[in-house]
This record gives structure tokens, C-alpha cells and sequence, in this order.
């Protein structure tokens, strides 16, 4: 430790436009905080109003600007730097190690993490591959970085199976555990914040809600060969496929549309719109109350991997739109390969069998998906003992670390 007290940097996507971004932020700062007594954490990002209004004022929290007129590139900069310089240690979180657009700092992390892993080692303070998820890697220059950002780590902890065989197969040498993703165990409002949120939407609880998101990338980031067709009608299709299957079911059912991110409100509204369903928004509304609400899906049907995480988190049974690789790597780990549907094979009869057929069996496939994803919670919080046992040995409490708990609590909108 540096100084008088504990000092964390959290390399992320901290800008609070992604849900699941913010949904990991909101996770490790309870569960560190808890843990680790006086921590402090230095977050940089490009949106410092979204830290300070959020959750300044429940930890000890600083935001660190790195918006280009500091003088960054991402965390590439001084602010940045500065925050290395007084860290004990900096978390690299979520899945921001990876290949598509490499040279485009403004869209990939890797190439930017490439310099400020190093740099970071070079001032002392140890960085650590926190649960991360990775990849894909489709060029040879993508590979050498991973592996050079990755080996410089000093802890290496990956959420899934397929991003620690991702990193062997990159050539990493040092160890690579499996913990989980650090979203499962983001603190949830309680169901009074729920039902409010209900009613302020127009939404019946006394209804069957049928989840579902979708996410403007479609196939962006998907191989040439499975990608979909018809790109232009692909939302059309999904909400036609979501009409037949509800007039299948049977008893009623209301169709709730999440967004998770702004670039997708388009898509997600147009979808709502041809299934008679309603919106629920992250720029309305934070994880946490967005998970009290899917926490009333009878079943959840997403495209982003965060949407079916949370969604999965608070209980709500998942089918899954693969769109991205690391999609179906999820549902893998849940032995729910059945359950996921490849985009260029997605039509309208065969998606409204599939979510019907989910639907009828919603309790079954709860529970084959819970199994796994109380394993899942318990690795996400061996990610927080690892860290205090490698970094801040004199901290540890000889009780286990318990799961984060808003029961009563209900977090700022």
C-alpha cells in the first residue's frame, strides 16, 4: 500500500451510457468498499457528472476526467496517469480487451491499454485484469497486444471459460483464474422501487411480462458468415416473431422493451411500437432499478451480453440473440446453448417457437439456469478476496465476503 490508505483506479468503460458498464462500476464500488475499509477509488472517464452525481455520496469516489481537452486518449494522458501514480493497484473491468477497430482509440481500449499497463507497473502500481472478458482478436497486431497487456497483469481473473481459454490460446503464461462477472453482483433496488417504476411506465404487474431487448450493432460483430440477411427489416422481424409467439401463449402477456444504451433507444422504441410494449430506459434509470423491474420478466429475451446478465442476476429465465461471440459464450457457460438463436437463422416462425416454447417452460429452465449462476455469483466474489489477499493481506475478515444487499436501500434515478 503507497499511502495512509487503500487507493484503487477502475480502468472501465465509466461514462454510465451502458448499462452493464455501469451495472460493473456499481458492483465493484459496494463490494470493494465493504471489503476493504478507507479504500479510495479513482475512476477515469469521460463523463465525471455521471460518478459525482450517482455515487459520490456513497463512496469514497473521485472522478477523473479524461475528456481530450485534458490532454487523453481514452487513458492515455496525464489525468490518468496521475490516478496510476497514487494506486496501490488498477482493476481492468468488463470487456474492453479486444481486437474490432484497433487503431481507432476512440472506439478500442486495447490499443491504449497497450502503453498505460506498462506505465502503471513502471510507478508501482499493479494492474489487474478484473474479471474481464475478452475479445475477439481477428488480426495478428490484436493478438501480440492482448498478450502483451494481458502477461503484464499482475493478476489475471477471467469472468468466463471461453475468455481464459482465449488467453492460452493468445500464448498467456502466468496463471488465469475463472471468477464471474462482477454485474451478478450488482446491488438491486427493492420491489417498492419496482412497482413505482411500474406504474410510472403504464405497466400492469399483475401482467406476465415478457422481457426483451435488442441492440442497433445487429451482427457488427459477428463473422461475414453469420451475419443477417436483411439488416433493414431484422427489427421487424424479431417484433413479428414476438407477436405470433405471444398470441401462442397461453394466458396474457405484456411485451416490456429495455433499452441498455442510448445508441440503441431507436431500435428498442420501433420494437416496442410493433408489439403494443413499453420502454424502460438506462437514461431514465440506473442498474440497479432496471434490475427490480426485470426481476418481474416471467422471461427474458436480449441481444446485449449485459441485458441477459442482469436480467439472469435477479432470476428472470433467458433466450438469447446472439449478436456478439461473447453472447454465446455466456449461454454456454449456462449449458442453455438450446436456448440461444444465431441471427441469420432467426425468422419469424422459428423465433416465435422458440419464445413460446420458453414461456411455457420459464420455471424448468429458471432453475437449470440458477444452478449455474449461483456458482457464477460466488466466483464474482472471490474476484473482491483475491484482491484484498494479494494487495491488502492486513484487511481480511475471517467471515466470508457476502453478497451486496439494497433490500431497503433504493439509489438515485
Amino acid at each position: 500500500m503507497k499511502g495512509s490508505h487503500p487507493v484503487i483506479t477502475i480502468l472501465g468503460s465509466n461514462s454510465g451510457n451502458n448499462l452493464g458498464d455501469a451495472a460493473i462500476l456499481s458492483s465493484m464500488l459496494e463490494s470493494l468498499s465493504r471489503e476493504i475499509p478507507g479504500a479510495e477509488f479513482l475512476v477515469p472517464t469521460t463523463k465525471p457528472s455521471f460518478i459525482e452525481t450517482h455515487y459520490a455520496h456513497r463512496y469514497n469516489v473521485k472522478a477523473i476526467n479524461i475528456m481530450p481537452w485534458t490532454g487523453s486518449i481514452r487513458f492515455l494522458g496525464i489525468p490518468t496517469f496521475w490516478a496510476l501514480m497514487r494506486s496501490d493497484c488498477a482493476l481492468i473491468c468488463d470487456g474492453i480487451i479486444f481486437g474490432k477497430k484497433l487503431l481507432n482509440p476512440a472506439f478500442n481500449f486495447l490499443i491504449v491499454l497497450a502503453f498505460v499497463v506498462p506505465f502503471a507497473r513502471l510507478v508501482g502500481c499493479m494492474p489487474v485484469c478484473y474479471s474481464c472478458g475478452i475479445g475477439p482478436f481477428h488480426s495478428w497486431l490484436s493478438r501480440v497486444l492482448a498478450r502483451w497487456t494481458i502477461q503484464l497483469c499482475d493478476l489475471i481473473m477471467m469472468r468466463e471459460n471461453d475468455s481464459k481459454r482465449l488467453c492460452e490460446t493468445l500464448g498467456v503464461t502466468k496463471p488465469v483464474y475463472l471468477t464471474g462477472d462482477a454485474a451478478f453482483v450488482n446491488p438491486v433496488s427493492d420491489d417498492a422501487r419496482a412497482r413505482e417504476i411500474l406504474a410510472k411506465e403504464g405497466i400492469d404487474p399483475q401482467i406476465p411480462i415478457l422481457g426483451i431487448n435488442v441492440t442497433s450493432y445487429l451482427d457488427g460483430w459477428l463473422a461475414s458468415n453469420e451475419r443477417v440477411s436483411d439488416r433493414t427489416n431484422f427489427i421487424t422481424t424479431v417484433a413479428e416473431g414476438v407477436r405470433e409467439a405471444t398470441r401462442a401463449m397461453q394466458g396474457p402477456c405484456q411485451v416490456v422493451a429495455f433499452s441498455t444504451h442510448p445508441m440503441d433507444l431507436e431500435a428498442v422504441e420501433h420494437l416496442a411500437s410493433l408489439t403494443n410494449g413499453k420502454v424502460i430506459h438506462n437514461r431514465d434509470y440506473l442498474s440497479h432499478d432496471i434490475q427490480a423491474v426485470m426481476r418481474h420478466c416471467q422471461l427474458f429475451v436480449g441481444m446485449r451480453f449485459h441485458s441477459l446478465i442482469l436480467a439472469s442476476a435477479v432470476g428472470a429465465p433467458i433466450v438469447a440473440l446472439v449478436y456478439a461471440p461473447k453472447v454465446k459464450g455466456f449461454m454456454r457457460l449456462l449449458q442453455c446453448e438450446d436456448l440461444s438463436m444465431e441471427l441469420n437463422k432467426i425468422d419469424v416462425a422459428s423465433l416465435a417457437q422458440t419464445i413460446a416454447d420458453a414461456w411455457s417452460r420459464r420455471a424448468e429452465i429458471k432453475s437449470r439456469q440458477q444452478a449455474v449462476i449461483d456458482g457464477i455469483k460466488a466466483g464474482a466474489r472471490k474476484a473482491n478476496r483475491m484482491i484484498i489477499e494479494r494487495y491488502y493481506p492486513h484487511l481480511l475478515k475471517s467471515q466470508e465476503v457476502e453478497a451486496p444487499s439494497m433490500t431497503a436501500t433504493r439509489m438515485a434515478s
